[in-house]
């Protein structure tokens, strides 16, 4: 087909992949007046007949499944030079593979955020081709794809989802998963199969020639692409926890399915809510400890409290408004007041770690504790983390009116 401009109605563009199987264009449907993509076997194989039909399998598999986070098929055809052709949507943001690369080559590491939105996408995604019975075999970063959330028509029961702010999938974007020509349709399927995929999110039973693979094979793939996603990045430990499960060379070992795979993802990821302490709440009373001896009596005198409590405890201290009423954050200083905390921002669980407070310009201030617990006017408090977690230490004061605070957030480690 070298050379040729139209396959069909379709008018073909620029070549957007090439592999040995097939040729993917951007192109263009003038009777719809709509930009597709239409991937063409290539001539060689399109002359053999085992070939021929995997290639059209794909785009019946594509067919079935109904999502706007896969790649959906228009058309299904044949060239003048008898070659299939599928008329696929295109996504208009290229490839997950290249925006990351993109973005590293910037300094870019993945935020929580980040991570949500491509696990959220990517699990809409494999849950669709899991419901219509077909395993993907292929979810690698060149085939999942970004595209503007605007351009397309979601079935009537799915709400498009995974556009959480980030830089990876923007708020006007959707992630889409592609090419299933490597997919294995387990209604027909003994479950025996050759090995495919590509190399780094393979599966094991993918990996060394014909094995049995059922849907468990995409969410060993799936916890290995959102390794790859989260590389070099600082994130919770629970996170490589939760995606090594499904990591296990033993599928029975796994996640039972995807939407148990992201419970677990987002679980690792997302605090739970500790409850606002009442209205009512008092002060918590710490007895003083000696002076250090090189520092003025009242500024340097440490308050030892423990913070035996649980890993949902760690998480999050009071909200503000528990003590100086609702809002957003307020700044740290004035042109009177200034309110800072010193001390570490990572611990070990069993450490005990010294927070002081540097203020200024004022005589009272609060420490607001990741238990919930609160101290009044005391120049440091040192905590003994019981579990591992993200926490954060608080003190707040006002200038006035004007309430100021300064937040610390800690890590405790194992």
């Amino acid at each position: 087909m070298t050379g040729a401009s139209r396959v069909g109605r379709y008018r073909l563009g620029i070549v957007l992949g090439a592999g040995s199987f097939a040729t993917v264009h951007a192109a263009r449907d003038d009777r719809l007046d709509d930009d597709v993509v239409v991937k063409v076997l290539a001539e060689n194989h399109s002359i053999n007949p085992e070939v021929r039909e995997r290639f059209i399998a794909e785009g019946r598999a594509l067919r079935r499944v109904r999502s706007p986070h896969v790649v959906a098929v228009h058309d299904i055809g044949e060239s003048a030079g008898q070659q299939p052709f599928l008329v696929l949507e295109r996504a208009d943001r290229g490839t997950l593979r290249d925006r990351v690369r993109r973005l590293r080559s910037s300094g870019w590491t993945a935020s929580v955020d980040d991570v949500l939105a491509v696990a959220r996408g990517l699990t809409a995604a494999v849950e669709a081709v899991h419901r219509v019975q077909i395993v993907h075999r292929d979810l690698s970063p060149g085939n999942v794809l970004l595209t503007s959330a605007e351009a397309t028509t979601a079935a009537p029961d799915e709400t498009p989802h995974g556009t959480a702010p980030g830089r990876v999938v923007a708020q006007d974007e959707r992630l889409l998963v592609a090419d299933l020509g490597m997919c294995k349709d387990l209604a027909v399927s003994s479950g025996l199969t050759v090995a495919g995929g590509t190399e780094g999110f393979r599966p094991p039973e993918q990996s060394a020639g014909p094995g049995r693979v059922d849907t468990r094979a995409d969410l060993w793939a799936m916890s290995a692409l959102m390794r790859w996603l989260c590389d070099g990045a600082e994130l919770p430990d629970a996170l490589d926890d939760a995606l090594h499960r499904s990591l296990a060379a033993d599928p029975t070992d796994r996640h039972d399915d995807a939407a148990q795979w992201l419970a677990d993802v987002e679980r690792a990821l997302t605090p739970p809510p500790v409850p606002r302490p009442p209205q009512d709440a008092q002060p918590v009373a710490a007895a003083p400890a000696q002076d250090a001896p090189d520092a003025p009596p009242r500024r340097r005198r440490t308050v030892r409290v423990a913070a035996t409590a649980s890993t949902a405890a760690l998480v999050a201290g009071l909200t503000l408004g528990a003590l100086l009423g609702p809002g957003p954050a307020p700044p740290d200083r004035t042109d009177t007041v200034r309110v800072a905390i010193e001390g570490p921002t990572q611990v070990s669980v069993g450490e005990t770690a010294t927070f002081v407070a540097d203020v200024a310009g004022t005589e009272h201030w609060v420490w607001v504790l990741p238990t919930g617990q609160y101290v009044a006017d005391e120049p440091s408090i040192t905590l003994t983390p019981a579990s591992t977690g993200q926490a954060r230490v608080r003190l707040q004061t006002r200038d006035g009116d004007r309430p100021l605070e300064a937040d610390l957030p800690l890590r405790v480690t194992p």
